[in-house]
């Protein structure tokens, strides 16, 4: 009896410290992308860096999902929407930049 209550207690203290870890995840928060049509080229810059930057986090958390033996499916799934809705998104901006300025 003693040894099913210690591996029933091992199972959860595994389950709790997965969770625990993949709580300490942080997604991050996507940046605000100028508007390419009123935009200043320095602008643009810092935008693009920001994107960057954002996409380094959610791989970063990703992976940390990854590590926590416990991935969650949604959340995982719902950061690589944000990372492709913020490139494509930068994108057209970015597009709409490069028209007005030749």
């Amino acid at each position: 009896m003693k040894k099913f209550a210690f591996i029933v207690s091992a199972a959860l203290l595994t389950l709790s410290a997965g969770s625990a870890f993949a709580a300490e995840c942080e997604q991050g928060t996507p940046p605000t992308l100028p508007d390419g049509a009123t935009a200043s080229e320095a602008e643009m810059g810092a935008a693009q860096k920001a994107v960057k930057a954002y996409i380094t986090v959610t791989q970063e958390f990703q992976a940390c999902l990854e590590a926590s033996g416990k991935v969650d499916p949604a959340a995982y799934n719902k950061s690589t929407e944000l990372m492709e809705k913020l490139a494509s998104d930068y994108n057209k901006q970015l597009k709409t930049f490069k028209s007005r300025n030749g």
